[in-house]
């Protein structure tokens, strides 16, 4: 399919080239800048007849400043294009039957007022749909401004974040982030913490991709969450400050300030971050092993709590240089640091069916890591003109380093009482240094056409080491089945080209995308370990194709198709164990393959407010998390494996914002998914199938005198999970608001989880073992948080970083 795919891109490029010269009805375009003509993105442009100043269409200006109206008929219009912090322009025209018209460019000016003295108030939809994506704007989206970015991101129409930090989209796993558009360099758990670290107030919008372009690294099974964050358009000096503070069965702390400082050429940011509290993970897992439910079983009845204190710290800066009208630099540093101290007790029973307390386990663990990270990021922009044309270069570094020990002690007692101790304990380290390059092409030809191109390079370097010792008697000796020294070197070298071309009502865009991947792993060998090496090298194709038509201004029919890959992981890479009790081990796995996927989705989109749209994907070689049992030990074994296949599909629905009173907005979102799973093991032939009914709500209700409320909630059916059926989860959650100091202040109260549902349950057979598992993170949290924006200046065209580093959400470790 995605042969064919190619093709037909292709053939459609050549066309594109040869259509110009169709004459088609009138089109009416122009540019918006400001005064140093730069492009304004975002200006209302509203088209009104003459004869009776009527509204006839409205549009807004794009990231390059453009704007196009499209079938006018022939007559007299004028132009308004107006914007907050700007004065209102007007252009009027004559338009002939079968001419397109291009307005001179359209100079927006600064209405010059101190920002201290006044409030200006309007907001963006809360959520615009469109044929390729869904843009979440957060300020209008959620009230709860001084929650934390991960409350707003659980709260996003068919976002779903997992106790381990994995995202998905729609009930489909395997979903990447990126923060302004760049891949965030952390993934799993470090990432939710990034976002607990994040106040709301400094997202700006949120990109919900499921099929994105070919200039789009091709890493993502069911599409991309694009984080962007404020960026301010302040002249002058601006600062945020945030404190918040929540309870949960622990209390959290989080303080945040950020800033921007621009004058003429030059304008300095920074922002720091501070997190510091504990939290807790309780679970319960409940083994039948042996003989498939034989009157021999044995059930595994296990509790576990651990407890865990976190402070975290974390700061990004940079500097914007201005060189001249058309061409601009950037260089950006941020740096994270994260310490974690980790206390478990494990109290586990084992047991006949026909008799309890045959023998006890208490297992006591002590976790402590430090990580750290690094990275710089120097970018430039240069337009050749002020039509869209452009060129962006970027260079990434990243440095990344993990310290980690581990003390271990499990006290065995069997039926005669006596009690058996083990001790052991860990060390491990790890660092991953990434260099990344990168410049695309923008190339508009014409109104009706324009392609992209651009190339990206990308180096990594990973050193990684654990070194396991058990205590025999009073000495420590080592363990060299546990310990390890493991190597990896990864290039991924990738050219796009893509092109968007319109014709009357049609709008079609399509690209290929070209990857190649070299990795290269070295596991060192030692008294029990062979010294082992692998090399893989593979080069893929990822075609990308949306078409859509126009009914009219407000109805639109898209279809689009995209080809995506996942590499493992750096953590699955990695062969290291981490013991969670004597029956239960994690590692990784160094054979696993790359998955492939097909996704497919068909919409129609109504006022880029309402959406009802079918999707179908396929997935070869899906990599999920698998559990193998060793039935000598009874041990299971938690590792990430290819299964045969997996394909997903169903329907899905969204209304962006709708009101029946002018008090009260909603946004739904709502879906029937049906995932199926098919693996292999032991000779034997498994599926797991499940269809699963998704919904998700937020209110946004409008009170007197400042005051404002939310109250959101989501509701996931049973689904399937690879080998694993995971029990239906929900959670409803509601926050109030006060806006005072003229707007510049606000004091809000809310609280996640309010019923205390939401838990993390799943079930499976594994090789003749029946096991379950109960995992909860938090109770209801009620928090308190308080945000100050001080300003000082007046608004400017904000410039837009063109960067996009390398796929570091991989490294996970």
């Amino acid at each position: 399919m995605y042969t064919l795919c190619c093709l037909f891109i292709l053939l459609n490029s050549c066309l594109c080239l040869n259509a110009f010269s169709l004459e088609t009805n009138a089109v009416l375009s122009g540019k918006v800048l400001i005064e140093n003509k730069s492009p304004l993105e975002g200006a209302q442009v509203i088209l009104l007849a003459q004869k009776d100043s009527s509204f006839v269409k409205g549009t807004a200006s794009d990231n390059n400043g453009n704007f196009v109206f499209r079938q006018i008929a022939p007559g007299g219009y004028f132009v308004k294009v107006s914007m907050l912090g700007y004065k209102k322009e007007f252009r009027n025209t004559v338009v002939e039957d079968g001419k397109s018209v291009v307005l001179s460019p359209v100079y927006m000016e600064v209405e010059a007022q101190n920002l201290n003295a006044i409030v200006v108030i309007g907001k963006r939809p809360p959520i615009e749909i469109m044929a390729d994506k869904t843009v979440v704007n957060i300020e209008s989206y959620s009230l709860s401004s001084g929650n934390s970015a991960l409350s707003v991101m659980q709260s996003l129409p068919g976002v779903i974040v997992g106790n381990d930090g994995s995202f998905s989209l729609n009930g489909k796993a395997g979903t990447k982030v990126l923060v302004d558009g760049k891949t965030y360099y952390l993934g799993g758990t470090e990432l939710v913490n990034y976002l607990k670290s994040t106040p709301a107030s400094a997202l700006d919008k949120v990109e919900l991709i499921t099929n994105p372009s070919a200039k789009y690294d091709a890493s993502g099974n069911s599409g991309v969450i694009n984080i962007r964050t404020k960026k301010s358009k302040m002249m002058g000096f601006n600062m945020t400050l945030n404190s918040s503070f929540e309870q949960g069965d622990y209390g959290r702390v989080n303080n945040n300030v950020s800033f921007n400082h621009r004058n003429g050429k030059i304008n300095v940011f920074g922002m720091y971050g501070y997190y510091t509290g504990h939290d807790f993970i309780d679970l319960k897992v409940i083994r039948k092993m042996n003989s498939s439910f034989s009157p021999s079983y044995t059930t595994f009845d296990q509790n576990s709590f651990r407890k865990r204190a976190d402070d975290n710290q974390y700061f990004n800066a940079g500097i914007q240089y201005y060189l001249s009208d058309m061409t601009t630099f950037e260089i950006s540093a941020n740096g994270y640091s994260a310490k974690r101290s980790e206390r478990g007790t494990i109290n586990s029973a084992f047991y006949k069916s026909v008799a309890k307390n045959d023998s006890t386990l208490n297992s006591f663990t002590n976790n402590n890591e430090h990580r750290n990270n690094f990275s710089s990021s120097l970018n430039m922009l240069h337009k050749f003109n002020n039509k869209g044309k452009e060129v962006s270069v970027s260079l990434d570094y990243l440095h990344y380093s993990l310290d980690e020990d581990q003390i271990h002690n499990d006290s065995f007692m069997g039926l005669n009482g006596v009690t058996t101790d083990e001790y052991s304990k860990g060390l491990k380290n790890g660092t991953i240094n990434m260099y990344s390059g990168r410049a695309d092409l923008t190339y508009p030809v014409s109104e009706k056409f324009s392609f992209e191109a651009g190339m990206k390079s990308e180096f990594v370097d990973i050193e990684n080491a654990s070194a396991y010792q058990n205590r025999v008697g009073v000495n420590w000796l080592p363990d060299y089945g546990l310990s390890y020294q493991f190597l990896y070197r990864e290039n991924i070298n990738a050219a796009y080209i893509s092109t968007k071309y319109s014709l009357n009502k049609f709008h079609l865009e399509g690209g290929i995308r070209l990857e190649n991947t070299n990795v290269k792993g070295h596991q060192l060998g030692n008294q029990q370990h062979n010294d082992s090496l692998f090399t893989k090298s593979y080069t893929n194709i990822f075609p990308t194709v949306m078409l859509s038509y126009s009914l009219n201004d407000m109805s639109t029919f898209s279809f689009t198709y995209g080809r995506r890959i996942n590499r493992p992981n750096y953590k699955d890479l990695n062969p290291f164990t981490y013991i969670f009790d004597a029956y239960t081990y994690e590692q990784g796995n160094t054979a696993l393959q790359p998955q492939f996927s097909d996704n497919f989705d068909l919409s129609y989109v109504l006022k880029n407010n309402y959406r009802i749209g079918l999707f179908y994907g396929t997935t070869q070689k899906a990599i999920v998390k698998s559990y193998i049992i060793d039935d000598s030990e009874n041990r299971v074994y938690v590792m990430p494996t290819n299964m045969s296949s997996y394909n997903s599909y169903g329907l899905k629905v969204g209304v962006g914002d709708l009101s029946f009173v002018n008090f009260l907005h909603s946004s739904i979102n709502a879906g029937l998914v049906r995932n199926n799973y098919n693996w292999d093991l032991d000779a034997y032939s498994n599926k797991n199938r499940k269809t699963t009914i998704i919904f998700s709500l937020n209110n946004r209700i409008s009170l007197p005198k400042d005051w404002a409320a939310e109250v959101t909630g989501f509701y996931n059916g049973k689904m399937a999970y690879g080998q694993i059926s995971v029990s239906p989860i929900w959670r409803l959650s509601a926050g109030i608001q006060k806006k005072f100091l003229k707007g510049n202040a606000t004091l809000g109260i809310y609280s996640n989880d309010i019923f205390n549902s939401y838990r993390e349950k799943g079930s499976g057979i594994f090789n003749g073992t029946w096991a379950s598992t109960n995992e909860r993170n938090d109770r209801c949290v009620i928090g308190i948080s308080l945000t100050y924006r001080f300003k000082k200046g007046s608004i400017s065209k904000e410039y837009k970083k063109k960067g996009e580093s390398f796929d570091t959400k991989r490294i996970n470790l």
